[in-house]
């Protein structure tokens, strides 16, 4: 199965719960997933750049094969360079197409908070 986790929230406490999420879903062993994504977009694309503070947590589904999408639209949106998110984290065109075109190709999408 593949999965996209989307996370629009500014606040880092849904940030917190929604890569709870994404880890908690690696972890269960009844759930086979091929692909795991995570896109953030909105204010959310303050999770995915330089001085985060859930970095740690960012690299570590990194580590364990999550591919992180930040949206391009928000980044501009919000004045932030693109240069500026963290390494391995893929710039979309915009997030909201990213996940479209997921869920067109069959992912399981996955609201977070």
């Amino acid at each position: 199965m593949n999965v996209i986790f989307h996370v629009s929230s500014g606040d880092v406490h849904d940030w917190k719960h929604a890569l709870s999420n994404a880890q908690n879903l690696l972890a269960d062993e009844t759930v086979e997933t091929e692909t795991v994504t995570f896109v953030a977009n909105g204010d959310a694309v303050h999770l995915l750049v330089e001085g985060t503070p859930v970095r740690d947590r960012v690299e570590g589904l990194l580590e364990d094969g999550v591919r992180c999408c930040v949206c391009r639209n928000s980044l501009q949106n919000r004045d932030i360079d693109s240069a500026s998110v963290v390494d391995d984290v893929v710039v979309v065109p915009s997030g909201v197409g990213e996940l479209a075109t997921r869920q067109a190709a069959g992912d399981a999408y996955l609201k977070v908070p």
